[in-house]
C-alpha cells in the first residue's frame, strides 16, 4: 500500500532528489528490447495472448516488476549501496510500461498491418487487388508505407531474411517517419499530462489507483511483501492459472472454468441481439476491480446491460441489423453516443479546472500565480510551448502528407479530447479498461462531415492514422501521467521520468520493428501472425467503403453524439446535486467498450466483495484486505505471462490465461 509520505506528497511538492537516477535508465534500456519481443509474441506472433498492453495495468510490467524488487531486496541485504534507488524503480517501471503501449496490439502493431497490407494485396492479379491498387495510388503517400512489394514476398511467406539492402531500405524510410511522429504525438501527451496532473493531484486529490501496486514494489524494503496476506491471494491466483494451464497440456489435471459465452443460449430474436455475454473469472481482473470505487463497478455493470437492453429493443423494432456495439448506422447508435459521453468527460475536465487553468496562464505568461510547476519536470511555460510546437509538427506532417489543414487541425484536437479523458478516467477511476474502439477522430469526422466532403487524400490519412486510433486502451498520455505522479508520491525528481518517456518511446520504436521484421522474414508472418492481416485489411477495407459508397454526414449520428454528450452532463449534475446517486457517468462510454465484455464479471464480482467490506468490516478491514487483492494481481500477472515464456522455449502452443 502506498505510505503515509507518499499520501502527504500527492500534491506534487517533490523535493530535489538524491541523484539522477541514470542506473534506472541503464537498467530500462536493457530490459526494453526484451519486453518489446515478449509483447509481440503474446500478443501477434504464435502464442495469442495475454494481451497486456490492452489492461491499464500491464501485467508484463508486474512480472519484470516484482522480479525487479525481489532481487533488489537481496541486494540490498548483500551490497545496499548497489541496490536501485526508488527512483530508479520509478524510471524503469515508467520505462516499460510506455515501451508496452508503443509495442502494443493497439498501436505498433497495427501500424505495421498498415505499412504492408494494402501493398502487399494491392499487388496480386486478382480485380479486388486492383481497386486496391488504384485506392493506394490515389491516396497514400508512399514514404509512409512499404512501396515495393516484392520486398514483401519473404516477409509474408517465410524462409527469407530482412538483413537486405533492398528490404532494410524499403522498411527504414516509412519507419524513420512514423517513429519521429511518434515522439512528437508521445512528447505532446506529456505536455497535457504536466499542466493537468497538479489539477487532479493537488486540488482534487484523485486516487490515481492504477499505480498503488506498482508504487509499493517499488518502496524501499518493499513492505508490501511482508504481508501474509498478500501472500495468500498471490498463491490462490497463480495456483488457479497453474491449474488451468497444466490441463491444457493434460486434461487428466483438474481444471477451474474461466469462461462461458451466457449469449450463446440466446438463439432467438429478439435476445440473439444480446450478442457476446461472455461470463469470465480472472483472479487478476478481480484484483484491479477490487482497487476502483464501488460505484464505478455497479454502473459499468448497470450500463452493460442497459446498452444490451437498448439491442434487444433494437431487434424488436426491427432496427437491428448488427449486434453489439460496432453497429454503424441502427439504433442505439452506440459509438456515436459514446464518443459524445467522452467528449463530455474532457469538456467538463477543463470547465471544471477553469479557475486552475487562469492560474496556469498566469504562470505561463510570467505573472504571480497561485500554482506552482516546481513538481512537474519541466515548466508549465515549456509545457505549453511544446503542446503548441508539438501541434504545429503534427498538423504539418499530416498536411505534407496531403490532408486538408482543417482536418488535420480538427482531427487533433478531437484527438486531445479523448486524451484528456482517458487521463481522467484512470486518474479518478483507474478502470482497467477504456477501449473506447471505433470511436476515434477519424470515424467522428466521416461521420459528422460525411465522407463524400472530404478529399480522397484526407480519407487516406484518416486509415494511415488508423494506427494509434484503433482502440484506446494503452494510450501513452496515461502512463506518462502516473510516472509523474508516482515521481510526486515518492518526493523524487519527475525530470528524469519524462526523459525515460521520450527514450523509452525511441528504443520501442526501433526495437519492436526490428524483433517484427527479423522473425518475420523467418517464419513468414502469413501463416503465423494473423494480425498482420486483420488490422491492414480492416483499415484498407473501410477505406474502399469510403470511396466507392460517399456518404453524406448523418444526421442521426450527431443528434446520438449529442445524446451522449447530454446524457454525461446530466448524470454528472446529478451526482453533484445528490451525492449519493449510484450511477457514475465515466461508466456510460467505458460499459459499451469490447474489453468490458470480457471483464464485466470479475469487476462487479470485485466491487460486491469491496461494497459488503466496507459496509460490515469498515476502512480498517478494507485496509487489511487491499494486499489480498494486490497478491491476486501479482500471481495472476506472473503465471499468466510465464506461459508465453513457455512456450516460446518449446515451440508449442501453451495455455492463455485469458482466453475468450
Amino acid at each position: 500500500m502506498v505510505s503515509a509520505r507518499a499520501n502527504q506528497t500527492a500534491g506534487g511538492e517533490v523535493g530535489p532528489g538524491r541523484a539522477w537516477p541514470w542506473r534506472g535508465l541503464v537498467v530500462g534500456l536493457a530490459l526494453l528490447p526484451f519486453n518489446c519481443l515478449w509483447v509481440l509474441f503474446m500478443e501477434s506472433m504464435t502464442a495469442r495472448g495475454p494481451f497486456v498492453s490492452t489492461v491499464s495495468l500491464m501485467f508484463n510490467v508486474v512480472f519484470i516488476l516484482f522480479f525487479l524488487a525481489v532481487g533488489n531486496l537481496v541486494v540490498r541485504r548483500v551490497r545496499p549501496r548497489l541496490a536501485l534507488t526508488q527512483a530508479e524503480m520509478i524510471i524503469v517501471y515508467v520505462m516499460l510500461t510506455i515501451g508496452t503501449s508503443v509495442a502494443g496490439h493497439d498501436m505498433f502493431q497495427v501500424l505495421m498491418s498498415i505499412m504492408a497490407t494494402g501493398t502487399w494485396y494491392a499487388s496480386q492479379p486478382d480485380a479486388p487487388a486492383q481497386v486496391l491498387a488504384r485506392t493506394m495510388t490515389n491516396t497514400t503517400p508512399h514514404w509512409l508505407v512499404v512501396a515495393n512489394p516484392d520486398v514483401l514476398y519473404g516477409f509474408y511467406n517465410g524462409d527469407s531474411s530482412f538483413y537486405r539492402r533492398a528490404v532494410i531500405e524499403a522498411w527504414a524510410r516509412p519507419l524513420v517517419w512514423w517513429t519521429g511522429f511518434t515522439v512528437v504525438l508521445v512528447s505532446v501527451m506529456v505536455c497535457i499530462a504536466v499542466l493537468f496532473r497538479p489539477l487532479w493531484a493537488n486540488r482534487e486529490r484523485l486516487t490515481f489507483p492504477i499505480i498503488r501496486l506498482p508504487y509499493g514494489l517499488t518502496q524501499a524494503g518493499v513492505p508490501l511483501l511482508r504481508q501474509r496476506v498478500f501472500w495468500v491471494g498471490f498463491l490462490l491466483a497463480a495456483l488457479v492459472d497453474l491449474l488451468n494451464g497444466l490441463n491444457y497440456i493434460n486434461p487428466a489435471v483438474p481444471s477451474i472454468p474461466m469462461y462461458v459465452d451466457v449469449g450463446a443460449y440466446a438463439q432467438n430474436s429478439p435476445w440473439s441481439a444480446i450478442g457476446w455475454l461472455p461470463f469470465t473469472f480472472y483472479p487478476a481482473i478481480i484484483g484491479l476491480g477490487f482497487l476502483i470505487p464501488v460505484d464505478l463497478v455497479l454502473s459499468c455493470t448497470f450500463f452493460f446491460f442497459w446498452w444490451k437492453l437498448l439491442y434487444i429493443i433494437s431487434a424488436v423494432v426491427g432496427a437491428e441489423t448488427q449486434a453489439g456495439p460496432w453497429s454503424e448506422s441502427v439504433f442505439p447508435y452506440t459509438m456515436d453516443q459514446v464518443f459524445g459521453a467522452a467528449l463530455a468527460i474532457a469538456f467538463t475536465s477543463v470547465v471544471g479546472g477553469r479557475a486552475y487553468f487562469k492560474q496556469v496562464w498566469y504562470r505561463i505568461i510570467g505573472r504571480p500565480s497561485e500554482v506552482s510547476d516546481r513538481g512537474e519536470g519541466v515548466s508549465f511555460r515549456v509545457a505549453f510551448l511544446g503542446l503548441v510546437l508539438g501541434s504545429v509538427l503534427l498538423v504539418a506532417f499530416s498536411v505534407r502528407a496531403g490532408m486538408s489543414l482543417g482536418t488535420a487541425a480538427v482531427f487533433f484536437l478531437l484527438y486531445y479530447a479523448l486524451a484528456i479523458t482517458i487521463a481522467r478516467v484512470r486518474a479518478q477511476l483507474g478502470s482497467p479498461v477504456h477501449d473506447f474502439t471505433a470511436v476515434g477522430p477519424d470515424r467522428a469526422i466521416t461521420r459528422v462531415v460525411g465522407t463524400a466532403n472530404l478529399g480522397v487524400r484526407d480519407l487516406g490519412m484518416l486509415t494511415q492514422y488508423y494506427w494509434f486510433n484503433r482502440s484506446y486502451r494503452a494510450h501513452p498520455i496515461a502512463n506518462s501521467q502516473e510516472g509523474i505522479q508516482m515521481a510526486a508520491w515518492a518526493g523524487t525528481r519527475p525530470r528524469p521520468v519524462i526523459v525515460a518517456i521520450v527514450v523509452a518511446t525511441v528504443v520501442a520504436m526501433v526495437a519492436a520493428p526490428w524483433w517484427w521484421l527479423h522473425i518475420g522474414y523467418r517464419l513468414g508472418v502469413a501463416t503465423h501472425w494473423t494480425a498482420m492481416d486483420w488490422f491492414g485489411t480492416e483499415a484498407y477495407t473501410r477505406l474502399q467503403s469510403w470511396l466507392e459508397a460517399p456518404q453524406e454526414g448523418s444526421s442521426v449520428s450527431m443528434l446520438a453524439m449529442g445524446a451522449g454528450f447530454a446524457t454525461t452532463l446530466f448524470l454528472g449534475l446529478v451526482r453533484t446535486r445528490f451525492p449519493g446517486f449510484p450511477l457514475h457517468p465515466v461508466a456510460l462510454p467505458i460499459a459499451a467498450s469490447w474489453s468490458i465484455h470480457v471483464y464485466w464479471a470479475p469487476m462487479f464480482i470485485a466491487g460486491m466483495v469491496k461494497f459488503f467490506i466496507l459496509r460490515y468490516g469498515g476502512l480498517r478491514l478494507y485496509e487489511r484486505t487491499v494486499p489480498l487483492f494486490y497478491g491476486f494481481i501479482v500471481g495472476g500477472s506472473i503465471v499468466s505471462c510465464s506461459w508465453p515464456l513457455l512456450s516460446a522455449a518449446l515451440g508449442l502452443p501453451i495455455y492463455n490465461a485469458f482466453a475468450w
